[in-house]
């Protein structure tokens, strides 16, 4: 817990967790927006009466997800780049606890981002779904659902970047290749292989969101998606600390 709550401080002290927050707030403003806006336009999303059209919207908050994967990312690779990591290591020699620690802490972090961004989320739909006459159906549309699986996916992307960054020490390697398989690389795999999308992590972050399902198969249920997006970050983290952790570091 000691380590935890070093971790926490080490975080909160940087300027980077708070440029993160305000990127994570300004994207989930902008999907808000866009959702509202795009929605039943032609070829484009469902309209905003239907239940999958309330559910894009809500569900807007699931874009803070690539900002606290980067805090993930960065709580690792940031300090091999800034030369902390040595200190860090001297202080706890058990490589594997640092590791462990960051797993713990970084989630704690991701839940004030979470929370953020599903609040603005309600705060600026309801109003602007009012001025366009759009009544909310919250059961019809499971929209609390949708709301609560954005938290968890929010909550849970750190562990992810923390576990790659384990396994790829270079920050820039890491931020780019991180962002590569979200944005790109995962959307290609699933086009090719369209019944492998839902075991992937990009899968089981959609299962816990529930907000459209995968080409090619339907979605896992939710705590099957949370359980296998954690075992992913752990898996990394453990091949991370087993191989490239090992390593010297100077």
């Amino acid at each position: 817990m000691n380590l935890v709550k070093a971790e926490l401080a080490k975080s909160t002290s940087t300027r980077m967790i708070w440029g993160l927050l305000v990127g994570a707030l300004g994207f989930t403003l902008l999907n808000v927006v866009a959702n509202i806006f795009a929605a039943g336009q032609e070829g484009g999303a469902p309209p905003l009466e239907s239940a999958q059209g309330l559910r894009n919207v809500f569900g807007s908050a699931s874009g803070a997800t690539v900002f606290v994967l980067m805090l993930g990312v960065l709580s690792v690779s940031g300090e091999f780049r800034h030369g902390t990591i040595t200190t860090t290591f001297l202080a706890v020699p058990g490589r594997a606890r640092v590791i462990g620690a960051k797993l713990l802490a970084l989630p704690l972090l991701s839940a004030g981002f979470a929370a953020a961004a599903v609040a603005l989320t309600v705060i600026v739909a309801l109003p602007l779904l009012a001025v366009k006459d759009v009544p909310v159906h919250w059961a019809d549309a499971e929209l609390i659902g949708v709301l609560v699986g954005s938290f968890v996916a929010i909550t849970l992307y750190p562990v992810l970047g923390v576990g790659f960054s384990a396994l790829v020490r270079n920050q820039v390697a890491a931020v780019i290749s991180a962002l590569v398989w979200v944005l790109v690389a995962e959307s290609v795999l699933v086009s090719f292989l369209p019944e492998v999308g839902k075991w992937t992590p990009g899968g089981a972050a959609a299962a816990m969101t529930r907000l459209e399902p995968l080409r090619g198969g339907d979605l896992l249920p939710p705590a099957l998606g949370a359980l296998l997006f954690v075992a992913y970050g752990v898996a990394l983290a453990a091949l991370g600390v087993r191989t490239t952790m090992r390593r010297d570091i100077t």
